[in-house]
């Protein structure tokens, strides 16, 4: 199946179903009782290393919001899953400036994580451990393109860490089809402390011993998986000074939002393989002339993206100066802000309505 042709039967290509289940937004608000929104997972097959693998999104529909409002796409980082939008949306759903804006949230399972399953039987003996972000940056194209056809039809897009990687590298590959993520329907695009693109200044942390946490199976090949007591303190939700932000979640909450890596995608991400740079975009690739507004998030306490990094960053992508990067400079500006201080983050982007109109 060619990778950007979605393989369309009612009865067999997608796999729609409805968990119908109704979740509180739980958050204080002094003006709004709590927001009742109902969820929905979709699942469809793409193309995927020759076969075929299953993709499925988390749906989040918001009661209180115009019809008219905007559909917003989320892409996870490395070693998450959908289930970490879930703070942020609740938080979109219920504030002041965004609770009408924002009609609709998908976020998505990246292959293997969530509830996307680990991909099995793909040809020439692709094992899950060997997928890379350039599988990602394919699954999110054709995702993007199913989405429309299902008339879900995002406008917006969130990306964090390795999820902003993936939409730069999505906007690149794009661009070198003669296509762009604005003609997919894609106008405005946010990237939570992204790491840059192959080719942009990328400040690494010292190297960490992940040995406990690689795992190898034969059916799998190799992957990372942090245990839930580990994971808050892989970097996402640390201070430099090595302490924990407030709000950083409890463990069990962390299982949800972690999901096992393929070995092959962190170190293509940490620029451990020659052969195998960060995807690219070309400088300017996201300047106004592509169609998508830009905006990128730098966080004061991040650890893992180096916060200087990524103003110089914005200007590339833009291919000038600009006025969408923000620099959020609070104590719990942490790399995982949007998981641990989602309100707090939203106070801190006076932008963000532009960027989720």
């Amino acid at each position: 199946m060619p990778a950007d042709r979605f393989r369309g039967s009612s009865t067999a290509a997608v796999v729609l179903y409805t968990r119908t289940v109704v979740w509180c937004i739980a958050l204080l608000v002094a003006t709004a009782s709590p927001v009742l929104a109902s969820t929905e997972e979709v699942c469809f097959d793409v193309a995927l290393r020759g076969g075929e693998t299953e993709i499925c999104v988390d749906v989040y529909e918001n009661p209180r919001a115009s019809r008219f409002g905007t559909t917003v796409l989320t892409v996870h980082g490395l070693t998450e899953t959908a289930a970490a939008w879930g703070p942020l949306t609740e938080a979109i759903f219920v504030d002041r400036r965004l609770g009408r804006r924002v009609r609709r949230v998908i976020a998505i399972d990246l292959p293997g994580h969530g509830d996307s399953p680990i991909p099995v039987g793909l040809p020439g003996g692709v094992l899950f451990g060997d997928l890379t972000i350039d599988d990602n940056v394919s699954v999110l194209i054709q995702s993007i393109r199913t989405l429309r056809r299902l008339g879900l039809r995002p406008s917006a897009i969130i990306g964090h860490s390795m999820g902003g990687l993936v939409i730069q590298g999505a906007q690149g590959a794009l661009l070198e089809r003669g296509s762009s993520l604005s003609k997919l329907g894609i106008r405005r695009a946010l990237l939570l402390a992204p790491v840059p693109a192959g080719g942009q200044q990328f400040t690494q942390p010292p190297p960490a011993d992940l040995t406990p946490f690689l795992l190898f199976d034969p059916a799998l090949g190799s992957f990372l998986q942090f245990t839930p007591e580990a994971a808050p303190f892989a970097g996402g939700f640390t201070r430099p000074d090595g302490t924990l932000a407030a709000g950083t979640p409890t463990v069990e909450a962390i299982a949800a939002f972690n999901g096992p890596e393929p070995l092959m995608t962190l170190l293509q991400l940490t620029d451990q393989l020659p052969e195998l740079p960060r995807p690219s975009v070309a400088e300017g690739g996201f300047a106004l002339r592509h169609g998508t507004l830009l905006s990128v998030v730098a966080f004061s306490q991040d650890v893992l993206v180096n916060p200087d990094d990524l103003d110089d960053l914005y200007d590339f992508l833009i291919g000038r100066r600009g006025f969408l990067f923000r620099r959020v400079d609070t104590p719990e500006a942490v790399h995982s802000m949007f998981i641990s201080d989602p309100v707090g983050l939203l106070r801190e982007l006076e932008t963000l309505p532009l960027m989720l109109q």
